[in-house]
């Protein structure tokens, strides 16, 4: 899918690179590869609210069991019912609870697991100091076609096997930049 208002770059061989809102895309009739842009989030008002089939929280809890509010998206347990959602201030029973940041504290994924496993990671910061925070232990993300990307990161969160700056031009596999492509 071609983006309005989109810049053609370089025409040579019958190919052409289209930069569109969503990324660069390499249009030829044998390769089209489009890098799709940020999803945008949907901006939710800070308030609770209920679907109607289930319009209380002890609906909720015949029907899920305890309540768990988790914004672990990539979870497979993780699961957001339409129309359902609670704030910071309903979780923490502070009904004058303010936060400065309303979107981050709209909850609206629950953890739809039987049973739930919270542990203590101990995170060391660059400056040496500790914290423990809780870690959901019985988390899962296997799921199909789901790629952890930052298995392919090295420690220090380069990418593994150097980056795309350090690669020259002339070296095969650059297409239309490759003064040996097969394309041309």
């Amino acid at each position: 899918m071609l983006m309005q208002h989109a810049s053609h770059y370089g025409t040579k061989g019958g190919s052409s690179m289209v930069m569109g809102g969503g990324g660069l895309k390499k249009v030829r009739p044998e390769i089209q590869i489009y890098m799709g842009g940020e999803k945008k989030k949907k901006k939710l008002e800070y308030k609770d609210k209920f679907p109607k089939d289930l319009p209380t929280k002890e609906d909720i809890r015949k029907k899920y069991g305890t309540i768990v509010w988790c914004k672990y998206l990539d979870c497979k347990s993780n699961q957001e019912v339409k129309d359902l959602q609670a704030t910071s201030g309903t979780v923490l029973k502070n009904s004058r609870y303010k936060p400065l940041n309303e979107q981050e504290h709209v909850w609206t994924g629950i953890c739809t697991r039987g049973e739930i496993g919270i542990k203590y990671d101990e995170v060391v910061t660059t400056s040496r100091a500790k914290f423990k925070v809780p870690h959901c232990f019985t988390s899962s993300t296997k799921k199909t076609g789901h790629v952890d990307f930052t298995k392919f990161l090295n420690p220090d969160g380069s990418p593994l096997g150097g980056n795309i700056a350090s690669q020259h031009e002339s070296d095969d596999g650059y297409g239309v930049f490759d003064s040996n492509s097969i394309y041309e």
